[in-house]
């Protein structure tokens, strides 16, 4: 039967050296298994000339339920393009790691895009435990308006049901963010609205989107979102919010372009009607 003679430092010096060395092994086992999704999008995000292509990266990455994805969307939000910043703001909202936290924090508040900084401070909301998209929110006790949204009208060739559901969850998110508004289910009858206004005493609008053929002309890209306000619900005319935004380098059909143009767009029309409906008597 062999013993080991070996002074007793020196065995533990040994085991120490073998943990490490394990530690190491088991360290490049994990990289080398890391999402090659997740490292290709970081790198387009990051490296990429064209900034469509840094949209495209910012928004797979927010899908990617990877915590790897949190440090490369906290970079996006220094580019020097407002809708990859944008992009790069709601991704790491839809993500929902809270690792987010700190980078959205630190930027919203020198961030100069308004449309920018509100997808900031809706993912922070998100993150800090608000959900992104809900199909209503009912009257509580703080409420003070009451809001239904009717289906987006989508004009020229994009598919109508994907064009509202981007409405939708744009418009619905910025309203559930801000305190006060209550959003009323989809489905709401003209009956049912008047009795839970007769029982929380609310002040009731009805929002019904419009969003106008993209247009492509002179390498640039046009989107028009108009949303029309009216009473509820018996939707008596109040007024328009139609924000109109305009990319350049945009020279033939690009869908996610179209598609972060008309969130921008949405969420600055939202942002109006905020305004004028809690200003009104």
């Amino acid at each position: 039967m062999s013993t080991d003679s070996s002074p007793l430092p020196a065995r533990i010096l040994r085991g120490f050296l073998l943990l490490t060395l394990a530690a190491l092994v088991m360290l490049r086992a994990s990289s080398a298994h890391a999402d090659p999704k997740v490292t290709d999008a970081a790198d387009k995000l990051r490296n990429a000339s064209d900034f469509r292509v840094r949209v495209q990266a910012a928004l797979a990455l927010g899908t990617s339920s990877s915590a790897e994805a949190v440090r490369p969307l906290c970079d996006g939000l220094d580019d020097t393009n407002t809708a990859v910043r944008g992009a790069a703001a709601a991704a790491l909202g839809k993500l929902g790691k809270k690792e987010g936290l700190p980078c959205l924090r630190n930027k919203v508040g020198a961030e100069s895009n308004t449309s920018v900084a509100t997808a900031m401070r809706r993912s922070i909301s998100q993150l800090e435990g608000a959900r992104s998209a809900p199909l209503a929110k009912a009257p509580d006790g703080s409420s003070k308006w009451y809001v239904a949204i009717g289906a987006a009208k989508t004009k020229g060739d994009r598919v109508a049901s994907e064009t509202d559901g981007i409405v939708q969850e744009t418009a619905r998110g910025a309203l559930a963010s801000t305190a006060g508004f209550a959003i009323a289910p989809a489905s709401e009858s003209p009956a049912q609205a008047g009795t839970v206004l007769a029982r929380h005493k609310l002040k009731a609008y009805f929002l019904q989107p419009t969003v106008e053929a993209p247009k492509y002309d002179g390498g640039k890209l046009t989107i028009v979102v108009r949303v029309t306000m009216f009473s509820y619900p018996n939707k008596s005319l109040q007024g328009e919010f139609a924000p109109k935004l305009t990319q350049s380098g945009t020279p033939s059909k690009d869908k996610e372009s179209e598609d972060a143009l008309i969130k921008m767009a949405v969420t600055r029309a939202i942002e109006s009607f905020i305004k004028v409906a809690s200003t009104s008597n």
